[in-house]
């Protein structure tokens, strides 16, 4: 939450895509975490697992994100986990995802 002030909320999917936890800025009108973005987050999650396919021929996958009428979503694979985070539109989504998948990156190097 703290990496952008454009970052409005964050969510960390288990393995089998549940919702682990999930936190929003104040004030912003969140898309619905139980209905809106399960879709969403299928959708996200989705492109991560089938890109795990071709890991050796491209390298993994470090991000995907989507675009949407009021926000942008972006996954980030997190081990076993994905952790999705909605952004306003204020934001350069090349740039934001390379910042927050270098963060997640180091983090998970740092505890293994």
């Amino acid at each position: 939450m703290n990496a952008d002030r454009n970052v409005r909320s964050v969510a960390i999917l288990d393995k089998k895509r549940r919702l682990i936890h999930s936190e929003s800025r104040r004030g912003f009108a969140q898309p619905d975490l139980d209905k809106c973005n399960d879709s969403h987050y299928m959708e996200c999650t989705f492109d991560i697992s089938m890109g795990k396919k071709f890991d050796d021929l491209y390298g993994p996958i470090r991000y995907h994100h989507s675009i949407k009428d009021d926000f942008i979503m972006f996954s980030f694979p997190y081990d076993e986990n994905v952790i999705i985070t909605t952004s306003t539109k204020k934001i350069s989504p090349i740039s934001f995802a390379t910042k927050i998948a270098i963060l997640i990156n180091n983090h998970f190097k740092n505890t293994k």
